[in-house]
């Protein structure tokens, strides 16, 4: 039996694989779900997991905007190329294919960000942002009566959000040009 063939260090390897194949920074939440389609649905454990590699110098954690993500550090790199293979090669094949088909849903949510939190008054704030390297380069945050409204602002904010950035950028940017006065010059 391969050393790596179940148990936590299995799990371990699995979780540090899901990331090198991903080659982006993921959130935990991402770790998380694909772990829990290759057959690991222990929430706790695959924290706790990630905390130990992070202790291991294994993977290391980044804060970005309002959330953290987890990337491979060389030393994961290390064990992923000595001891990647060990895992079953269905599993191995199962996590890339999963990470092949959701890594453009895994950018865009690590780009495409909305947050939002109940006021006293019974309003809520909703802070929708664009972000890259962790830090936000274009938020608005805005003031919605209801739930229902936030959730309405929340999955348009997935649509529209790269129009408005740029029609936001273009107005901002934008000179304006000077009329003729109608002035003739001689």
């Amino acid at each position: 039996m391969a050393f790596f063939s179940n148990g936590s260090d299995k799990e371990k390897l699995m979780i540090l694989f899901a990331l090198e194949k991903a080659g982006i920074p993921l959130s935990m939440e991402q770790i998380v779900t694909v772990m829990y389609e290759n057959g690991f649905e222990d929430y706790m454990a695959i924290a706790q997991h990630i905390i130990d590699l992070e202790q291991n110098s294994c993977l290391a954690t980044i804060p970005a905007y309002k959330r953290r993500t987890i990337v491979l550090s060389k030393r994961g790199e290390e064990v992923v190329s000595l001891f990647g293979s060990t895992l079953p090669k269905s599993l191995r094949e199962s996590i890339a294919a999963y990470i092949e088909k959701k890594i453009d849903d895994f950018r865009r949510e690590n780009t495409s960000q909305a947050e939002t939190r109940c006021l006293s008054d019974g309003n809520y704030e909703t802070s929708l942002a664009l972000v890259e390297n962790g830090d936000a380069f274009f938020e608005i945050r805005i003031k919605l009566p209801s739930a229902k409204y936030t959730r309405i602002a929340t999955r348009q904010w997935d649509k529209v959000n790269q129009k408005l950035y740029l029609d936001t950028l273009l107005a901002l940017t934008q000179e304006e040009t000077e009329e003729k006065t109608g002035e003739e010059t001689e």
